[in-house]
């Protein structure tokens, strides 16, 4: 198993509103602290084009996509109201990091 971290981007319009996509990620919080490998979470949303997403962070890319495998078969697409032909999905492994000045880990 490789040990390079992976990052994950999922970004999509929803035709669900915001408040509802806020419930459905609070109803799926304690899920996805325990989802295998995930480091970390950052949901995001983009008022300008009326796009959803989240950047995951994992332990490594075969963790990674193991996510991604259940979040398309498991149904949470639809959880999530994705509208599929706007899914964009990209996976890479971390090559690098660089904390700003501010950040607690420098």
């Amino acid at each position: 198993m490789q040990t390079k971290k992976a990052i994950v981007n999922l970004k999509f319009k929803s035709n669900l509103s915001l408040e509802e996509l806020s419930k459905v990620s609070r109803e799926r919080k304690q899920i996805l602290k325990n989802t295998k490998g995930l480091i970390s979470l950052f949901l995001y949303t983009n008022d300008e084009t009326k796009t959803v997403g989240g950047t995951f962070i994992f332990e490594n890319i075969e963790l990674a996509h193991q996510y991604l495998g259940k979040f398309m078969t498991e149904g949470l697409g639809p959880k999530y109201g994705v509208i599929p032909m706007t899914l964009k999905i990209d996976v890479g492994c971390i090559k690098g990091q660089i904390d700003g000045a501010d950040s607690i880990c420098s």
